[in-house]
């Protein structure tokens, strides 16, 4: 098992987008420095592209031990062929990472386009997981033109896997209604049976299932 990150529980890394392009990718990509110690257990070296499904990354590093917390890998890309600019999404035995929406570029204070986001999610309708997650991507950006570069050195994106909170939500408002159900089904039930009635011999009407003598109680 991978280690978890050992942080404190009132420790929450959410850093922006242009954070993750400037202080992370263009760092060790273009300045060529290693991780900034103060990433070590936070931004961890995993293959999201890889045989290993998105739950099991999810339960080896531990991130269900902390509230609202994401996991950021620093990952490689794997490109079809060494000429092209598409690259393999899937993950896991069947699955596959899945465009939502078209590439964000990320602009630096002054305008100027420093990197893109792409926005994916797990993609695999044999799966119970089918959607549950989420995977965003952090590219670094190179021309004027604002398209990704293609040379093997910029492959290294940053990937942010979260859980698809929307999803979990409405299975465990699933859940939550499905167990309240039963029980007041069953009371209500319960509480028709008690109040049915039945004629005796002198005309006397007394809840089924109490005693027909006339001084009686069923406890209603």
């Amino acid at each position: 098992m991978a280690n978890s990150c050992n942080v404190s529980l009132a420790f929450h890394f959410h850093p922006t987008d242009q954070e993750i392009i400037r202080s992370i990718l263009y760092k060790m990509v273009i300045e060529r420095e290693p991780l900034n110690p103060s990433y070590h257990g936070i931004v961890h070296d995993e293959d999201l592209f890889g045989t290993k499904e998105p739950w099991k990354i999810w339960e080896d590093y531990g991130r269900d031990q902390l509230h609202d917390q994401d996991l950021y890998f620093l990952c490689q890309l794997k490109r079809i062929n060494y000429c092209s600019s598409r690259t393999h999404r899937r993950i896991g035995r069947e699955g596959t990472w899945s465009q939502r929406v078209a590439a964000k570029l990320i602009y630096d204070g002054n305008r100027n386009p420093i990197g893109s986001v792409r926005k994916l999610r797990y993609k695999n309708p044999k799966s119970e997981h089918d959607a549950e997650w989420f995977l965003d991507e952090y590219r670094l950006f190179v021309g004027d033109d604002g398209h990704d570069q293609t040379s093997p050195g910029f492959d290294f994106v940053v990937c942010r896997l979260r859980k698809n909170h929307n999803k979990f939500d409405r299975m465990r408002a699933s859940v939550h209604k499905k167990t309240n159900k039963a029980p007041q089904q069953i009371h209500e039930r319960k509480r028709k049976s008690m109040n049915v009635v039945i004629n005796i011999d002198d005309d006397e009407e007394v809840p089924h299932g109490c005693s027909s003598a006339k001084s009686h109680s069923c406890g209603l």
